[in-house]
């Protein structure tokens, strides 16, 4: 989907400050970890993938950094198969990993139009309805029989994102002009 003549980028900048503005109470060794806005293409999701590694390893632990990296993976490509595309051809994203007292939080934005806004609100909802053992589930059938969607994925993205949560998936959309809407995820992962 193309996405020419739009300002994505001021909304995207918009909404990354007044993340990284807020505060949330933490003591110190608590916060932001890192943040990124701007476009995202495979080799920009090597680095971003390498500096959150680097940071989580550091306040988390080598298997929480696996398992923020696994998650950083999934919302990295669901940005790149359903985002607004822009003229330049990339799609814009802003992207946060910040340490709370119960783990690492992930939250990602990026452009979506009323289609994809239907599309992902319904699959979110109907993710977020599962219990553990059905999520489990719909995991492995769509592992072992899910068929490539024309966008290139299988849907096993949002499923496996709902797997390493810790919760629900938390997720917002934020109407904004030209039938856009700002797409956010939040997801939780609890350190064991």
């Amino acid at each position: 989907m193309s996405n020419s003549g739009s300002n994505n980028l001021a909304i995207l900048q918009r909404e990354l400050r007044a993340v990284l503005q807020k505060d949330h109470g933490f003591e110190d060794r608590y916060g932001t970890l890192l943040s990124y806005i701007g476009p995202v293409d495979s080799a920009g999701m090597e680095g971003l993938l390498a500096l959150a590694e680097k940071s989580s390893a550091a306040a988390g632990g080598r298997t929480m950094m696996k398992r923020i990296g696994n998650v950083l993976i999934e919302c990295l490509q669901n940005v790149m198969r359903h985002g607004l595309i822009e003229d330049d051809g990339f799609t814009q994203l802003y992207l946060t990993l910040e340490a709370t007292p119960i783990g690492f939080q992930v939250q990602c934005g990026n452009m979506v139009d009323f289609e994809m806004r239907q599309l992902l609100s319904h699959r979110l909802s109907e993710i977020n309805g599962m219990e553990p053992d059905a999520l489990r589930k719909a995991y492995i059938e769509t592992l072992c029989n899910g068929e490539l969607s024309d966008k290139g994925g299988a849907g096993l993205g949002l499923l496996s994102l709902a797997k390493k949560a810790s919760g629900p998936i938390e997720y917002r959309f934020d109407s904004q002009d030209n039938e856009r809407e700002l797409f956010t995820l939040i997801i939780t992962v609890q350190q064991d």
